[in-house]
């Protein structure tokens, strides 16, 4: 087993028991059922799986064939093909066959059946359904919205090759060394990302239903009250709908209204106050107490060193770490 922490959790296991490797299975993938074929000799499983917070990933290595039939899954789960095949059955469809690069969205409200070639190598992902409806709420106006997914494959090529690059990021970082997922801040800045470009890469209701779009105008005293808000509470992970809830609008409305005021939209403004406290912490560290550019800026939600320099730089005409020895 690997080594875990308070906010990010690895783990890796290799076995060649058939039936150990059921189970690990049935953990991943939530009542799953597994049906082997005749194990060779030479049969191994192997997983690497990670847990930041309600974010989970890994990479399995199916060294077997055979059948699997999973319940509906109560986690938005999606399925990368890094290497052999898998074969998706659809009710009322042709199977879907997805090779290396196939990328398969399983399903919430229906059995999914599979089956796969011997040594395919497969990375998983899960979302909780609450992220997805968040996102779906900031879209159409309404918290919680109800979205339906019409489909377990990608819209297109270039949806599904940015899937792809999305869930290899999520997996490098949250089985990095010292991983940026320790920090609420990014873990839900992550997760934030990945339920909307799920709305964006799958078809769904979202995608083809027509909402009214709202006035876009609010009174300076709302917006005062949204911007108060992000000021008191920078150092917590904040989502559209929270604000657009205390300021008492739409988060579409709130959107329309930052752009109008202040030129970038809520998350953007927020990523300036954030910014902000990253310069007052440089400016306020004594020398010797250890403290770090780096985890200053971690500290603030900052993940991406080379990123997160520029942008100080641009916004304060030095490099941080010049700040910090000043």
């Amino acid at each position: 087993m690997g080594a875990s922490t308070a906010a990010v959790r690895t783990s890796s296991v290799t076995t060649d028991r058939p039936e150990v490797a059921g189970q690990i299975i049935g953990r991943i993938f939530a009542q799953t059922r597994l049906h082997l074929d005749r194990a060779d000799d030479d049969f191994q499983f192997r997983v690497v799986a990670a847990e930041a917070g309600d974010l989970s990933c890994g990479i399995q290595r199916w060294g077997f064939t055979g059948r699997s039939e999973s319940e509906p899954l109560s986690s938005f789960t999606t399925v990368l093909v890094t290497a052999g095949s898998m074969s998706q059955m659809r009710p009322g469809r042709p199977d879907a066959v997805l090779g290396p690069g196939g990328v398969w969205h399983s399903s919430t409200t229906r059995l999914t059946q599979a089956t796969w070639t011997p040594n395919s190598t497969f990375a998983t992902l899960h979302l909780p359904l609450t992220s997805i409806a968040e996102a779906a709420g900031a879209r159409a106006e309404a918290s919680g919205a109800d979205v339906r997914f019409l489909d377990n494959v990608p819209v297109d090529q270039a949806a599904e090759r940015y899937w792809t690059q999305l869930m290899r990021m999520a997996y490098r970082e949250a089985t990095a060394s010292a991983s940026s997922l320790e920090s609420p801040l990014v873990r839900t800045h992550l997760m934030q990302m990945l339920a909307d470009a799920a709305l964006t890469v799958f078809p769904n209701s979202i995608m083809t239903a027509h909402y009214q779009p709202g006035s876009g105008q609010i009174g300076p005293k709302t917006l005062q009250q949204a911007v108060a808000y992000m000021h008191s509470f920078a150092a917590r992970p904040l989502s559209i709908p929270q604000i657009a809830r205390v300021a008492g609008v739409s988060p579409r409305t709130l959107q329309a209204s930052f752009l109008r005021h202040y030129g970038c939209t809520p998350i953007t403004y927020l990523r300036r106050i954030r910014l902000e406290r990253v310069h007052q912490d440089l400016q306020a560290a004594e020398p010797g107490s250890g403290e770090t550019v780096t985890g200053i800026a971690r500290r603030w939600g900052f993940a991406h060193p080379g990123r997160f320099a520029a942008a100080y730089a641009e916004r304060y005409g030095t490099h941080p770490s010049t700040t910090l020895r000043a």
